[in-house]
């Protein structure tokens, strides 16, 4: 086996880890404990991350259809980054920062 191998396998499972399962969130809506909070504090993180690359990559592919469409793309890009800045300081204080920067490592690979 390949120490490249084997990275990829602590990788996955790091992932697999992470994604949390359709039960392991709360039936009613509120979040109860610290555990609750951080999983879905995650999942905002990784929706805005994934939200923010789809923009640059349009934006680097010059799918703004003019300089006003750009102009909105770039926007949005910059209020995403902003949310993801935002995300990661809450994650910090839930003691999950190491997971917040997996995430935005891992949906910048894509």
């Amino acid at each position: 086996m390949t120490p490249g191998s084997s990275q990829e396998i602590v990788r996955k499972n790091t992932i697999a880890r992470l994604r949390p399962s359709y039960s392991s969130f709360p039936t009613d809506s509120t979040l109860e404990t610290v555990e609750e909070q951080r999983r879905f504090e995650l999942l905002r993180l990784a929706f805005f991350v994934l939200k923010l690359r789809k923009i640059e990559e349009r934006l680097s592919e010059g799918c703004g259809a003019g300089e006003v469409g750009e102009q909105h793309l770039d926007f949005r890009a910059n209020l995403l980054r902003h949310a993801v800045f935002h995300q990661v300081l809450t994650l910090i204080k839930l003691d999950a920062r190491e997971e917040a920067m997996q995430i935005i490592a891992d949906c910048h690979k894509g």
